[in-house]
Order: structure tokens, then C-alpha cells, then sequence
């Protein structure tokens, strides 16, 4: 049996990628040959002709490197923004929702219904408004930390206030129209300062949060 890591590498020489990806992307091409060579053996072609037909694969080196590359570079960018940006983002949405669930549901406690009454709704609105600035800044600080561009931070800082306006302005109207309700479009002043409390207010104290994390991140001093 042919050696088909050897003959990869003879036949396209020093891939120009990182170590782990070099011989991951070696190993890889020498599985597809190995591949093809037993199915053409099982064709009834003999070993010489199985051979060939597998090099083949390989024949145009530099165009099989340009499309490794290409295909390397877009892994790496899309490992990037999912580091960078989804990652931080679903961090500060889930902290950011997690926080209103756990406001909600202790002011339903009996005994903070008794003490709060009415005011119970504003006394969670504040708090939660508040809180946005830690998860604003928690969701900035991750991206910084991988990377990120500032683009990319500001959107996983504000990603809970954008799926906030996401659902005033698609989710609620869309479901108001599948549920025959249109009490939101006699109405629409009430979506429109649904929108400026649950989306353009969290949005700014969002963006306080994230500020001290929107500038580059200081050069290490080296000793």
C-alpha cells in the first residue's frame, strides 16, 4: 500500500499552514486517495492504474493549495466571529434575560407584593435598566478578549436590546396578524413606547457598560 501521506506531501510540497492544520489537512488528503485508489482496485483496475487515477486528484498542486487556503481562511474568520461576536453576544443576552426572570419572579413573592403593590413593575423596570450596564459591559469584555473588532463589540453589548426591537418590530405585529389581533395597529403608540423602554433605553445603559471595553486594549509591557 502506497505511503499517501508521503506522496501528498512530495506532490504539493510545504503547505504554508499552521502546524495542526498542515497535518490535519495532509491526513485528509491522504484519506480521499486512499479512498479513490480502493474503489478503483474494486473496479478491477490493478494497482499501477489505481494509483494513477488517485494522483490525479492532486495533479493541479497550485490550484488544490489556492482552494486549502481559501477554505482555511474562511474557517478561521468564521471561528473569529463566532468567538468574538455570537459567543459574547449569547452571553450578555442570556445574563441579560436571566437577571428579568429572576427580578419577575421575586417581586411575585407574596410578601414582596404586599411591600412593593403597584410599583412592583417600575421597581422591576429600574432594576433591570441598571443591570443592563454590567452586561453591556460583559458581553463587550468577551469580545475584546478574543479579539473583536469594535463593530463587534458594540453589537455583543447592545445584542440584548437589538433582539428586544427584533420582536417589537417582527415577533409582536407577526403574531398579532396570526392571532386575527389587531389591537396593536389601532394602538400603535403603545408598540412604538413598548419599543423606546424595552429596546432604545436598555440600549444606551447597554452601551455605558461597554464603553471602557470599546478602546483597544493596551499593549503588554514587556520586561
Amino acid at each position: 500500500m502506497p505511503d499517501w501521506k508521503k506522496l501528498v506531501e512530495e506532490r504539493l510540497g510545504s503547505l504554508n499552514l499552521p502546524p495542526s492544520a498542515k497535518q490535519e489537512t495532509l491526513a485528509e488528503l491522504a484519506a480521499h486517495l486512499e479512498d479513490v485508489y480502493e474503489a478503483a482496485q474494486a473496479r478491477g483496475l490493478d494497482a499501477t492504474a489505481s494509483l494513477e487515477l488517485a494522483l490525479q486528484e492532486i495533479q493541479d498542486g497550485p490550484v488544490l493549495l489556492a482552494n486549502i487556503h481559501r477554505a482555511h481562511a474562511e474557517e478561521d474568520l468564521m471561528n473569529l466571529r463566532t468567538r468574538s461576536l455570537w459567543l459574547p453576544a449569547l452571553a450578555s443576552l442570556f445574563a441579560s434575560s436571566l437577571f428579568l426572570f429572576a427580578l419577575t419572579e421575586i417581586s411575585l413573592q407574596p410578601r414582596m407584593l404586599v411591600r412593593l403593590n403597584s410599583s412592583a413593575a417600575h421597581w422591576v423596570y429600574t432594576l433591570w435598566i441598571v443591570g443592563q450596564i454590567a452586561f453591556g459591559a460583559l458581553g463587550a469584555f468577551l469580545s475584546r478578549r478574543v479579539g473583536g473588532s469594535r463593530p463587534a463589540r458594540v453589537v455583543a453589548a447592545t445584542f440584548p436590546a437589538i433582539v428586544m426591537l427584533a420582536s417589537c418590530a417582527i415577533v409582536i405585529p407577526v403574531s398579532a396578524l396570526m392571532q386575527h389581533n389587531d389591537f396593536i395597529f389601532h394602538e400603535p403608540g403603545r408598540l412604538w413606547w413598548g419599543a423606546f423602554l424595552w429596546a432604545v433605553v436598555p440600549a444606551v445603559t447597554l452601551l455605558l457598560g461597554a464603553t471602557p471595553f470599546l478602546q483597544p486594549e493596551p499593549a503588554k509591557r514587556h520586561a
